[in-house]
């Protein structure tokens, strides 16, 4: 318990110190380790809980692939993003017994437009951001797929939040949360250039 109440008076030390040299005028502004007009290239899996095989079900996780362009808009310079994303999940049944045998799978393939703005902290290679995403998921099935429509789709609209550690100076990590697509946690890496 003492270690515990330890830790928690660090943090609140620390937290505390770090906003106190926070400046308000960081939130117009880009990010130390990014620039306006950099291309940034993120690649990364969904954490979704059902990936995988359950009984006669199968399961794959969200792959992503998304891009954005940073532009300065505005008097200010305001620091915003704005770009796209391709992605690819799937689920699929199978069944067999002696006397009857079929299997189908559904493949997703959301394509969408990110538009974002990045959140300054003042803080070194940390790249904070919400951004929205709109776009259409197309879906369709192979196999044994009677009483399943072939191909179809649907609009999508979501809201995340995410964050950028970049560890070199055009290489690092990304983590999203909220829903774009596919799913509710993403975590990848990203290319800056």
């Amino acid at each position: 318990m003492k270690k515990t109440a330890l830790i928690f008076i660090f943090l609140l030390i620390y937290t505390t110190a770090s906003l106190s040299a926070w400046d308000p005028s960081y939130l117009t502004k880009f990010p130390s380790c990014t620039d306006a007009d950099d291309w940034i290239l993120n690649l990364g899996i969904g954490l979704d809980t059902n990936f995988g095989s359950s009984g006669n079900y199968t399961y794959l996780p969200s792959l992503r692939l998304s891009f954005d362009r940073n532009a300065a808009l505005g008097d200010l310079k305001l620091p915003f993003f704005f770009g796209g994303h391709v992605g690819y999940s799937g689920y699929g049944f199978k069944y067999s017994n002696p006397y009857v045998s079929y299997s189908w799978f559904n493949h997703r393939i959301p394509l969408g437009f990110r538009a974002g703005y990045h959140f300054n902290w003042g803080v070194d290679n940390l790249d904070t951001y919400a951004v929205t995403t709109a776009g259409y998921i197309l879906n369709f099935y192979t196999g044994d797929t009677y009483n399943r429509p072939g191909a179809f789709g649907n609009a999508f609209f979501g809201v995340n939040v995410g964050a950028r550690w970049f560890i070199s100076k055009g290489f690092g990590f990304w983590a999203e949360a909220g829903f774009s697509s596919l799913s509710v946690l993403e975590i990848g890496v990203s290319f800056k250039f």
